[in-house]
């Protein structure tokens, strides 16, 4: 597992066992606005919660011969939609056709941001979580179907060109109940470059939906009575609209990390150009320092969320019909929900990581978000969260306890 230092258990001579794992508490949210881990989880309402960022994983890596192995890797961690499929992160088969060239097959994790190979792997990275504003809206983390690499020196270091595709399962929350979405097909690339000290990495993808719309609700409570739409003309376009299969999305992003002993400093920019009403364009980044002294490392971020381009606006009613229950109920509900997914946001952070030993290390970190124009769309709402006063801004506490063997 590429940037996992473990310790391998050897279940025989071409068969290796290893794990990961995090124990960890987060506090963050108020009693309306709950935090957001990443799409897939329930939001932390103004409480602590173990379940969003804990989580334990196990990979087998198997050498069936010099050019040929397989891994597999499962990760039990909280989610909304959790069974044995959604468990198995990892599942592939790899050919190294050449010195230069490898082929995967199978289920591999979706290559678009710098932590795609150990998301999940707290012991990785410096942070409690992954930052919060950059990886919370990104619910693609593995793909079914496979990828190419070539690998070449260049100056001091190797590049690295990647074309992958193949087929992603993610879960939606929503303010109503969680949606399966199929998204397919889902292809791109990604160009890395590794030195001593330096990753520089920049990637490109799309996808289109293929199955499943989390909007299904809204569009069904609010042309449940059709007399509505002889009153609201524009209603029938707008729920049309709202249609999420066939719709695409196209990812880009930018990354560079340098490590010395003493030294981390991480960044990723981020642009996500959407279809859909409900998924403004987002653009996301951040930047991390870190100062290791012997085993304790120092460290602060700051990161960015912001919706980019235009914003749906959803054609109003007739004035005189707003007074009406219904169609003022209904307009009111709709552009909540549209408002709700809008995002401005901004959050400073500073934390400590002490490294127990090789295998262990235990991390807190501090950080304030600042809702800017009463954008919400970082946060978890129900109905009656699209009505709260928004907070100038929201703290959040996290400890975890992480590991490998």
């Amino acid at each position: 597992m590429t940037a996992l230092v473990s310790v391998n258990t050897e279940a025989g001579e071409h068969v290796q066992l290893s794990g990961f794992g995090n124990i960890s508490a987060i506090h963050s949210g108020t009693e309306k606005f709950g935090f957001v881990y990443d799409l897939t989880k329930e939001g932390v309402f103004d409480e602590w919660s173990l379940e969003a960022g804990s989580s334990v994983g196990l990979q087998l890596n198997a050498s069936l011969s010099d050019d040929w192995d397989f891994v597999i890797q499962g990760v039990v961690q909280d989610r909304i939609e959790n069974d044995l499929n959604k468990s198995i992160t990892w599942a592939f088969l790899r050919y190294k056709v050449s010195p230069d060239v490898t082929v995967r097959v199978g289920r591999i994790a979706t290559p678009i941001y710098m932590l795609s190979e150990y998301r999940d792997v707290g012991f990785a990275y410096l942070w409690t979580k992954p930052i919060t504003d950059f990886y919370a809206n990104i619910p693609v983390t593995s793909l079914n179907g496979g990828d190419i690499a070539y690998t070449t020196p260049l100056g001091d270091g190797v590049i690295e060109a990647k074309f992958f595709g193949g087929q992603s399962d993610v879960s939606i929350n929503t303010i109503y109940e969680s949606h399966e979405v199929t998204l397919s097909p889902l292809i791109g690339t990604k160009l890395s470059y590794f030195t001593d000290q330096w990753i520089l990495s920049g990637s490109a993808a799309t996808a289109k939906v293929d199955e499943g719309n989390p909007a299904t609700t809204l569009i069904t409570n609010s042309s449940s009575n059709p007399s509505i739409f002889q009153a609201w003309p524009s209603l029938q376009s707008s729920l049309q609209d709202f249609e999420f299969e066939n719709t695409r999305f196209y990812y880009y992003s930018l990354g560079a990390q340098y490590e010395t002993g003493d030294w981390n400093i991480q960044t990723e920019l981020s642009y996500t150009d959407a279809d859909w009403p409900f998924f403004p364009d987002l653009a996301a980044g951040y930047t991390s320092v870190g100062r290791t002294i012997n085993d304790l490392t120092v460290y602060g971020f700051a990161s960015k969320a912001k919706s980019a381009g235009e914003i749906y606006e959803l054609e109003a009613p007739p004035t005189v019909l707003l007074s009406n229950p219904q169609i003022g109920g209904a307009y009111a509900l709709i552009k909540g929900n549209l408002d709700a997914r809008v995002i401005d946001q901004e959050t400073f952070g500073i934390g400590a990581r002490y490294d127990i030993n090789s295998q262990l290390s235990l991390k807190g970190q501090i950080e304030r978000t600042w809702l800017n124009n009463n954008r919400i769309g970082g946060w978890s709402v129900d109905e009656q969260g699209l009505t709260a006063p928004v907070p100038d801004h929201i703290d959040t506490i996290s400890i975890s306890l992480s590991f490998v063997f």
